[in-house]
């Protein structure tokens, strides 16, 4: 004989067995209490047996309940590992990648392009955020940091960086710039993030590092991330200056000049990506860092011969 049982009675049943309590049950479910013993009797009415045995204090499963929670426990169980492990097949091409908004901004997010041609596979998800998030299981992917290193994880260094003076071409001709000392008539435009890093380099580092006195390194425009002060110069706001990696494509485009030509002050801060210890999680995240590395190793030396 084949007997008809509801789904939702079913997992109702099931719920009841685990906890032994219809109160635990209706929580779980986050429906009424009444509507549990609603769906337990209709249930024992739909199969012709008693479930379980009430009292004022305790609920028992009958035999007949020993059996049916045998059956839908295995049963459920096995609903949930396959949900599981469907919900993993759709994450294996994702790949969630922590970086700065800077970097994501003037780096990452206009060689989309380039990563879609390389790896279609990849399904990319940017978190934009200054601070370090450990990558791992419930986190991110990976991360894209610019410090000193000595990160958990397996860390990789990117590249090295240096800092230029950079405006834009018409701000140039406004305001001509043939030696450092003429920094004295610009507006000089700083960014702020890792202002309190003891590795930070700024303006008045660059002025003591190209000899030049008489100019006030702290005077002028400040914003909180590079991507600011580099647009701002972008606009003609006056100049800035520009870490390597996040002014490369301004550089190559016109839209940016260097006045100083390649006078340069190197960075003892670097670009490191983090993976998790154990290496890569999936195959998404290995395509993204065979093709990010050599991508970006290559772009910045490239752009160091040609400055």
């Amino acid at each position: 004989m084949f007997v008809r049982a509801s789904f939702a009675h079913l997992t109702t049943f099931d719920a009841v067995a685990r906890a032994l309590s219809f109160t635990r049950a209706a929580r779980r479910l986050h429906i009424t209490q009444g509507a549990v013993s609603q769906r337990i009797r209709a249930l024992e009415g739909d199969l012709g047996v008693q479930l379980f045995e009430r009292s004022t204090r305790a609920v028992r499963l009958t035999a007949a309940g020993e059996i049916l929670h045998r059956a839908t426990r295995d049963a459920l169980d096995r609903v949930e590992a396959g949900l599981v492990e469907m919900n993993a097949l759709g994450k294996e091409s994702q790949v969630t990648v922590s970086c700065s908004p800077s970097f994501a901004i003037r780096w990452l997010v206009p060689h989309l392009g380039a990563l879609r041609a390389a790896a279609p596979e990849v399904n990319l998800h940017i978190a934009a955020d200054d601070r370090l998030i450990a990558p791992g299981p419930g986190s991110v992917d990976l991360c894209i940091r610019y410090g000193q290193g000595g990160y958990g994880g397996r860390v990789r260094r990117i590249c090295t960086e240096a800092l230029r003076p950079v405006c834009n071409p018409l701000y140039l001709r406004h305001h001509p710039m043939r030696t450092p000392a003429d920094l004295a008539s610009a507006m000089l435009l700083h960014d702020d993030v890792l202002l309190d890093h003891p590795g930070h380099l700024g303006w008045q580092e660059w002025l003591s590092h190209a000899g030049v006195s008489g100019v006030d390194g702290s005077d002028g425009l400040h914003f909180s991330h590079s991507h600011l002060a580099l647009d701002a110069a972008a606009a003609g706001q006056g100049i800035a200056l520009g870490r390597t990696i996040l002014v490369e494509r301004d550089l190559q485009a016109g839209r940016l000049v260097m006045p100083f030509g390649d006078s340069k002050i190197d960075s003892t801060l670097t670009y490191w990506l983090i993976t998790p210890s154990g290496g890569p999680t999936n195959p998404a995240l290995e395509s993204f860092c065979q093709w990010f590395l050599p991508m970006v190793g290559r772009e910045n030396d490239e752009n160091d011969l040609d400055l």
